[in-house]
């Protein structure tokens, strides 16, 4: 603004009172006759010289090759340096796990019969209401059953809430 106002050959005058002044007028036409000129499209543009050419980039060099050869030995090594451990580290988790994990013991001819005997329910019941609860794919629904299976449904839920609350 003060570059303008001490341009050499424009005379500076008081604005009056009744409209913008000459000064405000000039820049306004500067400004419009700056912006109906074309732009040089060389002056927008942003060069970054490079001090050597990217035909590097291209072509592999050797060491790009060494360097990928040496990542992918030292990963193998550090496979093979887990591969090796992996033994102790099962062993540590061993000697340091609950004294009752982990053991098996064969079930008696007794605990096996009732295992089996247990037949399996579907996701419509619970374990309290198996006799009860007849809902099964593929055959007819009674009224009976649906009221069973739905007293079987809220007890159930009761009853997992109360588990919960006793084990906190």
């Amino acid at each position: 603004m003060l570059r303008s106002l001490l341009r050499v050959g424009r005379p500076i005058r008081a604005a009056s009172g009744d409209g913008p002044g000459d000064l405000l007028r000039a820049r306004i036409r500067d400004r419009e006759r700056a912006r109906r000129q074309p732009r040089d499209p060389s002056k927008d543009e942003f060069f970054v010289p490079t001090p050597e050419s990217s035909k590097w980039l291209d072509t592999v060099s050797w060491p790009m090759v060494l360097g990928a050869v040496a990542l992918t030995l030292f990963v193998k090594l550090l496979m093979m340096e887990h591969d090796a451990t992996s033994q102790e580290r099962l062993e540590r988790k061993m000697k340091n796990a609950p004294p009752e994990q982990g053991t098996i013991r064969m079930l008696s001819r007794e605990e096996w019969d009732a295992i089996q005997e247990v037949r399996p329910r579907t996701p419509f019941e619970s374990k309290f209401a198996r006799p009860n609860a007849r809902i099964r794919t593929g055959e007819p629904v009674k009224l009976d059953d649906v009221k069973d299976w739905a007293i079987d449904v809220f007890r159930d839920a009761f009853t997992r809430v109360e588990e919960s609350v006793k084990r906190r």
